[in-house]
């Protein structure tokens, strides 16, 4: 499941690696090195869910493509809101 969703957003464009320690995705701006790490996505099989950087980030392990849809949205996002930061 892991390797589904992986390919699914690298496919839209995301830097994102396999985790060997934890079982997990870890996503990187493009270009970034494990310091720029933005999210870590894991699955949580028992309550069926993924869930990405906080608790409240959650979405069915049945619907890998909205779960890319909201991970992609989340990065977007984090990424908007460190240039606002930068820029003051």
């Amino acid at each position: 499941m892991l390797g589904d969703l992986c390919r699914i957003l690298v496919g839209r464009g995301l830097y994102v690696e396999m985790r060997d320690a934890i079982p997990g995705l870890t996503i990187t701006r493009t270009g970034g090195t494990t310091l720029d790490v933005v999210g870590y996505v894991v699955v949580n099989r028992r309550k069926g869910e993924i869930s990405w950087w906080r608790i409240d980030n959650l979405h069915p392990v049945t619907d890998l493509d909205g779960a890319a849809d909201r991970i992609t949205a989340f990065m977007a996002e984090s990424a908007s809101s460190d240039r606002a930061r930068f820029r003051t």
